[in-house]
């Protein structure tokens, strides 16, 4: 009788402005905390929904309580509620947590002051005059160097009035926990397993925004999946934020979801934050480019090491099928200059600047493409059809050229004596600049992790790479022209060149060739068939240039028809799709063999089988060969039937950013490359970029291990 005459005082006073608090609810002092129960109203109504919250002040000086995943070690706080009948408390709602390092762990939690907001359902019974009491039993631990229990009893009043009223101070103490509190993300998430853990990429362009101002920032699981003190590596591109994490002891086999928030920290000390639910997938485009945080950058001595594996990448290209072509031009340029040191040091820097020019552009397109978030790596350049038809003509031009048909910078165009006396050293460029074009995508020994490990760094790096990888192709050659020495070890100038030179033209027809094939799996015969009549229309343009450029009409006429052709299929080709039937391109023609995708991956690894993933492309000269004399073996076939090995083709003739995605995983730009994955459920081995039959039938049977095996010959299947 008595509460409910007060109650109705206490509603009189605030009709009068005379009250504007919640009368019972006082704070307990606690060792190393005060706690107390506060909600957002000052007095409810029958049915009303509001939050309250648990608020803990705790004493300075580094003391801290838990997030809901409390990292390494300690435990969040909780309140074990005693309730009227029909009164309903909702979860905690928790702000994003803080990362509190220690000695060797890491744990997630709150310094200061921390507000747990939580929703409060009144029954639609009460009625003006009745008092809504909340009483809870509060525990939590509170941790400095060492880690002390504490509680306390808790209660607060607040009376039932005829309309709702607001506590202001608590309202904005609840406001700002609330604000503080992970928000979904506006797009989607993905997660990938790595050789040492998780890749984890969210989209959402306000993410991606807040990193560009961002002091500090990280993940924060749900579970134990992570490693929580290793560093987190961090990029992000135009519409979101990639995060490389290690894999603790917990983290389940095989790929798994994961779930968590990103915290981000301005300059200011203004956090934002967002939930994460992410599903096993290939990662979005637009979530990588720059790098932030502990895994951002290179220190001197891995940026040494780099630029040095680099150097021999760019050595190693001098050996690879698809730059020896443009190389026995050279070769034959040297051997005609040889006995001129001066003209051979003059073409020997000229074929250095055209490789460094062509490297330098398609370093700084591919730090381009990645900063807008395309997952662009080594041979992008070929994954465009219209670009591949053009370099097909090219190479049958250059042909043409070596035959004699006709020569640049005399009849063809009638360009003057000038650049005629300069051809030399010009052709020298162009040489270096085609070298550099086709070897590119020649990913060898040493330049794979070199420019997989580039292009996660800022672009003056990316692009100094390119031109150290551009530094070692060119360097033989350069050497040689600076060796007086080298006019004693060949042969003298003569008509024996003429023939020499006509014998070059054919691996420049053949090069074109390879490109038709490569046109063929992106675009169907329609595209072969454009180009081949571009090869056409280019001749007969060399064909008037020769024969009637010496007037203005009779080049004008020539020259239009050669840019006709030489444009026309690359146009054309850009509208062309390859017939559905012949979809899968590489896959199609490997028997037994299955697409890639991250998903078909972690359905064979929940079945324990073997698998080989084969990432390739048609435009790969190296993956060619390695199909040719390891893959495709007897030793091999009977391999993967006698392991029961799963194979899988990633074709990346045509652009993917999902493949792309898988390559970056793996420090990789380009291809090819080749993963087992062990029938244990292990991390996959990276198998090395040159193959033979030995190497891969001792890779699955290592895989599998005697279990497999067994199962396998008795016609089992784990």
């Amino acid at each position: 009788m008595l509460t409910r005459l007060y109650a109705l005082l206490l509603a009189l006073l605030s009709a009068l402005g005379l009250a504007t608090a919640p009368a019972w609810a006082q704070p307990v002092k606690t060792g190393h905390a005060e706690a107390e129960l506060i909600a957002e109203r000052g007095a409810v109504v029958g049915g009303d929904q509001f939050l309250g919250a648990l608020k803990l002040d705790l004493e300075g000086g580094g003391w801290h309580v838990y997030w809901k995943n409390v990292g390494d070690s300690g435990l969040p706080p909780e309140i074990e509620w005693t309730l009227p009948d029909g009164v309903e408390i909702g979860e905690f709602v928790w702000p994003a947590p803080h990362a509190i390092p220690l000695t060797t762990l890491m744990n997630y939690g709150y310094e200061r002051q921390l507000v747990l907001p939580f929703q409060v359902t009144v029954p639609a019974s009460y009625s003006p005059g009745d008092t809504l009491d909340l009483k809870g039993h509060a525990t939590w631990l509170i941790c400095l160097e060492t880690c002390i229990p504490e509680e306390a009893e808790l209660s607060f009043s607040v009376p039932v009035e005829a309309a709702p009223r607001t506590d202001a101070k608590a309202s904005g103490l609840i406001a700002a926990s609330l604000a503080q509190t992970p928000q979904p993300l506006t797009g989607s998430a993905a997660v990938m397993r790595t050789k040492d853990g998780f890749r984890l990429a969210a989209l959402d362009d306000e993410l991606a925004n807040a990193m560009k101002t961002a002091q500090d920032a990280r993940f924060f699981p749900d579970g134990q999946e992570i490693v929580n003190a290793a560093d987190q590596k961090i990029e992000y591109g135009a519409s979101g934020v990639t995060i490389d994490m290690t894999a603790s002891e917990y983290a389940p086999k095989g790929e798994a979801p994961l779930s968590g928030a990103i915290v981000v920290e301005d300059e200011d000390g203004t956090r934002k934050a967002w939930l994460v639910g992410a599903q096993p997938g290939g990662l979005p485009p637009g979530t990588t480019g720059t790098g932030f945080g502990a895994g951002g950058g290179l220190g001197l001595a891995a940026l040494a090491s780099l630029l040095g594996a680099a150097f021999l990448g760019g050595l190693v290209l001098n050996l690879m099928p698809c730059v020896l072509p443009v190389l026995s031009i050279k070769a034959a340029g040297l051997v005609h200059t040889a006995h001129n040191p001066a003209e051979s040091r003059a073409h020997g820097l000229a074929y250095m600047a055209g490789v460094l020019v062509c490297f330098a552009v398609i370093g700084a397109i591919l730090a381009g493409l990645r900063l807008a978030g395309e997952q662009a790596g080594l041979g992008f350049q070929l994954q465009y059809p219209p670009m591949v038809a053009v370099f097909a003509l090219l190479m049958f031009a250059v042909g043409l050229n070596l035959l004699g048909v006709f020569e640049i910078g005399g009849s063809l165009m009638g360009v003057g004596g000038k650049l005629a006396d300069q051809g030399g050293t010009s052709g020298a460029f162009f040489t270096g600049v085609l070298a550099a074009f086709v070897g590119a995508p020649c990913v060898g020994p040493f330049m794979a992790p070199a420019v997989g490990v580039a292009l996660a760094q800022p672009p003056l790096v990316v692009i100094g790479v390119f031109l150290v990888i551009g530094l070692g192709l060119a360097a033989p050659f350069v050497a040689l022209s600076f060796t007086p020495a080298l006019a004693r070890l060949l042969p003298k100038p003569g008509r024996w060149m003429a023939t020499f030179r006509q014998v070059l033209a054919f691996p420049m027809f053949l090069t074109a060739i390879w490109l038709l094939w490569v046109l063929g799996a992106q675009t169907g015969a329609d595209g072969v068939i454009l180009v081949v009549g571009g090869a056409v229309a280019l001749s007969f343009g060399i064909w008037l240039a020769t024969k009637f450029g010496q007037g203005m009409g009779g080049r004008v006429a020539a020259g239009l028809v050669i840019l006709a052709a030489l444009l026309g299929p690359a146009v054309a080709a850009g509208s062309l799709v390859a017939p559905a039937s012949q979809a899968g391109g590489l896959v199609a023609a490997e028997a037994g063999s299955e697409a890639w995708s991250p998903q078909r991956v972690a359905e064979l690894r929940a079945e324990n089988r073997v698998i080989f993933v084969d990432f390739t492309a048609r435009w790969c000269a190296t993956c060619q060969v390695n199909k040719k004399l390891a893959i495709d073996s007897n030793a091999v076939r009977k391999a993967f039937a006698e392991y029961n090995v799963a194979f899988l083709i990633a074709d990346w003739t045509n652009r993917d950013s999902v493949i792309a995605a898988a390559l970056a995983e793996h420090d990789r730009a380009g291809v090819p490359l080749y993963l087992v994955y062990p029938a244990s459920g292990d991390d996959p081995l990276v198998l090395p970029q040159m193959l033979s039959p030995g190497l891969l039938v001792k890779a699955f049977k290592d895989a599998a291990g005697q279990e497999t095996v067994a199962a396998t010959q008795t016609g089992e299947t784990l």
